[in-house]
C-alpha cells in the first residue's frame, strides 16, 4: 500500500522550536516498520521556519518577526537542521532520507508534475530510502505559496495515486465543535454522501492551517478517490494501528475514483489560460450525467483567451457560472473556426475533463 503521512510543525516541535525527539523517533520507527512490511511511505513534514527561529535565537541572538523575507531566511536556516534530525534517526535503522523542497509553481506545468512523480517513483523503488517533502519556504513567493503543507500532502497523494493520506496533528481528529468545548464529540467517520460537518476554525501557533484546511484537503482527496485519516500524533503507534484497520481519529471516505490526469486537472483548476462558453443543450446534458461525454465544438458558443494545445481552459455555463475545467486538444484559433459546427474533432476529451457541479461527474 502507498501512503502519504503529513506532520505539522506543532506536532514535532515545541513552541521554541526544539524537536520533540521521542515523538519524532516513534514516527520514524513506525515508518521503518511499514517499509519493512512492504508498504511505500512518503513523509511530508513541516517545521523549517520554527526550527530556524530556535537556531537564530540560540546562536545568533536574534529574534525575527513574521515578514515574508524573515520567514524565508529562517526556513533556509532551519530546513537542514530539521533534516539532520530525521537523517540521524533513520540512519539508526540503516535507512537514508531524500529531501524534496517544492513550490506550488513546480506543479503548474504537466511536464514538471510528471518529472516530480518520476523522481518519487524512483525513490520509492528503494526500500531503504524515505522521501521527506516540504514546501521550499526559502524561495516561495507569497502569491504562489501553498495554503499549508496539508495542501502539499494532498497534491503528493493525488500525484502518486496513494491509497491513504494520514494527517497527524495535535488533536484527536475532527470534532463537531471546538475540541475544548464541553459537549464536543469526535466524528469517527465522515461519509461524503451524508454531507460535510462544520468544524472549529482554530489553528496551531506555528502552522498556517488548521482543521478547516485539513478537512478541505480531505474533501479534495475524497473526490479523487483517496481515503484520508486525521489523527493525533500523540496516540501510540498511531500510523501502524491505522494501517492495521483500527478506528483512530477521523476517517474521511473516498467518494469516487479518478484517473491520474484528472487528479492533476482538479488540483490545477486555477491555472487556466482562457474559457469556453457552452450552449444550453450541452449544459443540460452535462447536468444529467447519464453518459460519458467529451466536449465538441457543436456545443460551444464562444471561446476567450489565447490558449494553446494542452492548456487548461474553464468551461462556463449559459448563466456565466464556471462549471468545470479541461485540457484543450487544440488552440483557440482552431476552435474559433470550429465553433458551433458538427463533425469537428473533440475539443476536450472526457478523460481530460473535470466538472465542479455536485453529481456531474
Amino acid at each position: 500500500m502507498k501512503l502519504v503521512i503529513k506532520v505539522g510543525t506543532q506536532s514535532i516541535l515545541s513552541t521554541d522550536g526544539t524537536p520533540f525527539e521521542p515523538v519524532m523517533r516513534h514516527l520514524v520507527e513506525q515508518i521503518v516498520s511499514l517499509q519493512a512490511a512492504g508498504h511505500q511511505v512518503l513523509l511530508v513534514s513541516s517545521g523549517a521556519v520554527a526550527s530556524g527561529r530556535k537556531i537564530a535565537r540560540q546562536l545568533a541572538g536574534r529574534e525575527y518577526g513574521s515578514s515574508l523575507g524573515e520567514k524565508q531566511m529562517l526556513a533556509s536556516l532551519g530546513q537542514h537542521e530539521l533534516m539532520r534530525v530525521y537523517s540521524d534517526m533513520f540512519r539508526g535503522h540503516q535507512m537514508l532520507v531524500s529531501q524534496l523542497l517544492l513550490t506550488k509553481q513546480d506543479f503548474h506545468t504537466r511536464q514538471h508534475y510528471l518529472n516530480i512523480a518520476r523522481l518519487l517513483r524512483e525513490i520509492l523503488a528503494h526500500k531503504n530510502i524515505i522521501p521527506i517533502i516540504n514546501e521550499n519556504d526559502s524561495v516561495a513567493i507569497e502569491e504562489l505559496m501553498f495554503t499549508d503543507n496539508d495542501e502539499l500532502a494532498g497534491l503528493i497523494a493525488a500525484q502518486m495515486n496513494a491509497d491513504k493520506l494520514i494527517i497527524l496533528s495535535n488533536v484527536e481528529g475532527v470534532y463537531n465543535g471546538n475540541p475544548d468545548a464541553p459537549g464536543s464529540a469526535l466524528i469517527p467517520v465522515i461519509d461524503p454522501k451524508a454531507g460535510w460537518p462544520n468544524v472549529s476554525c482554530g489553528k496551531s501557533t506555528h502552522g498556517r492551517g488548521g482543521m478547516i484546511s485539513k478537512l478541505g484537503t480531505a474533501k479534495t482527496m475524497s473526490n479523487l478517490g483517496i481515503c484520508t485519516h486525521i489523527a493525533s500524533i500523540g496516540q501510540p503507534s498511531v500510523v501502524t494501528r491505522i494501517m492495521a484497520g483500527e478506528a483512530l481519529g477521523t476517517v474521511i471516505l473516498p467518494s469516487r475514483k479518478r484517473s491520474n490526469i484528472k487528479r492533476w486537472i482538479a488540483y490545477h483548476s486555477d491555472k487556466k489560460t482562457g474559457h469556453i462558453a457552452i450552449n444550453p443543450c450541452l449544459f443540460d446534458i452535462l447536468k444529467e450525467n447519464k453518459r460519458v461525454l467529451s466536449l465538441l465544438p457543436v456545443g460551444i458558443e464562444a471561446c476567450h483567451g489565447d490558449f494553446k494545445r494542452g492548456d487548461l481552459v474553464n468551461i462556463v455555463a449559459p448563466d456565466g457560472q464556471t462549471i468545470g475545467v479541461g485540457l484543450a486538444k487544440y488552440d483557440a484559433a482552431k476552435l474559433q473556426d470550429y465553433l458551433g459546427q458538427k463533425d469537428k474533432p473533440e475539443f476536450i476529451h472526457y478523460d481530460h475533463l473535470h466538472l465542479f457541479l455536485e453529481g456531474m461527474e
